[in-house]
């Protein structure tokens, strides 16, 4: 079998071991080669051709003629920016070979670092395992919530849950839910979940919640894990504005004995809030009093309250601070005295302050 091909001077007959492939030229191939003879080697006759090559799907051709316009006239900006050139710090860069050199790769049709992909499909696989298991979850919430055998089989499941992935679908249902031996078994499979999340969430429970056993739940729960994101937080509450919240988080960090929460307990020993007083009268009480005038007026009610600031003792910060430091050591409300102790003691933060034995 031999191959004929047709040339300006005649024609080429070729052998089958000498041809490797053959290649059939197109419709728009065949019309570029009757065109290209009358094209004009100019700059105006290579951009009716890149043009025309364009149309017709032919992208090396097209990028041949602008690379043809190039040679005659180096900062064409059409033809630059045809071939993907942008001007930079007054230099022609092509933009995937600029964007390679930065160190990006192709995502689809962005370019972005490798680090960014590599967090994004993370997250889409993190958020593909949360649906899932945001999907499980409900189920069982709506077997625990009916009652009946079906809600003991479900609870029993809640309480297997240790899957990292499920953490942040039961912190949604628990942070809507108000039945409080519901609260205590979602609290309880949280607490086999050790991540930040789960960790707020107990932290948040435990010094936030109305409910004192919730409280103890979720403080058990903080017990048993690296609770220094927890202590943080517990620490940051100390300069609550109310009394009740500053004394919630000692009780929990007396249980933590994180000696981080040494110098915050010491100056939250004493702290000042504000108070609404009534003054005047008792409340409902008709007063009558006469102007300036001489004439007598009637004046109900009583006066408007003022607002007061106190000093107040806390008792839970200075149990904390004890259980804490376990040390034949009390000097009561006295932050000067403890602040000298603390400071001759110069205690890394890293140290149990508790004794041994």
């Amino acid at each position: 079998m031999t191959y004929e091909v047709e040339t300006g001077s005649g024609t080429l007959v070729l052998g089958r071991n000498t041809v490797r492939d053959v290649v059939a030229f197109s419709e728009q191939l065949k019309q570029y080669e009757t065109f290209l003879p009358r094209m004009p080697d100019t700059i105006e006759g290579q951009f009716q051709m890149a043009r025309w090559c364009d149309k017709n799907n032919l992208p090396e051709k097209r990028d041949y003629h602008y690379n043809e316009i190039l040679k005659k006239e180096p900062d064409n900006e059409a033809a630059r920016r045809a071939l993907g050139y942008d001007r930079f710090q007054g230099k022609w860069i092509i933009r995937d070979e600029w964007n390679r050199q930065q160190g990006y790769v192709r995502d689809g049709r962005s370019w972005r670092y490798p680090q960014d992909i590599t967090m994004s499909k993370r997250a889409a696989t993190i958020e593909e395992k949360q649906v899932e298991w945001r999907k499980q979850i409900r189920i069982l919430y709506r077997s625990l919530r009916r009652g009946g055998d079906k809600a003991q089989q479900a609870a029993a499941e809640i309480q297997k849950i240790n899957d990292p992935y499920a953490a942040l679908p039961l912190i949604e249902i628990l942070n809507d839910e108000r039945v409080p031996a519901i609260k205590e078994l979602l609290i309880e499979a949280l607490t086999n979940i050790d991540t930040s999340e789960s960790t707020m969430a107990l932290v948040k429970f435990a010094a936030d919640d109305e409910d004192p056993s919730i409280r103890d739940r979720a403080t058990i729960g903080l017990e048993n894990r690296d609770n220094r994101l927890a202590v943080n937080y517990l620490i940051s509450k100390l300069d609550s504005k109310s009394n009740e919240k500053i004394n919630r988080a000692a009780l929990v960090l007396a249980r933590l004995k994180n000696p981080s929460s040494v110098r915050p307990l010491i100056e939250a020993l004493v702290t000042t809030h504000k108070f609404k007083i009534q003054q005047g009268g008792q409340p409902g009480r008709t007063t009558a009093g006469f102007g300036d005038t001489g004439g007598g007026g009637m004046s109900f009610g009583q006066q408007k309250p003022i607002e007061v600031e106190r000093n107040i003792e806390n008792h839970a910060v200075l149990r904390a601070l004890l259980e804490i430091i376990d040390e034949d050591v009390n000097f009561q409300f006295d932050e000067a005295s403890w602040k000298l102790w603390y400071a001759n003691k110069k205690i890394p933060l890293t140290v149990d302050l508790r004794r041994d034995g």
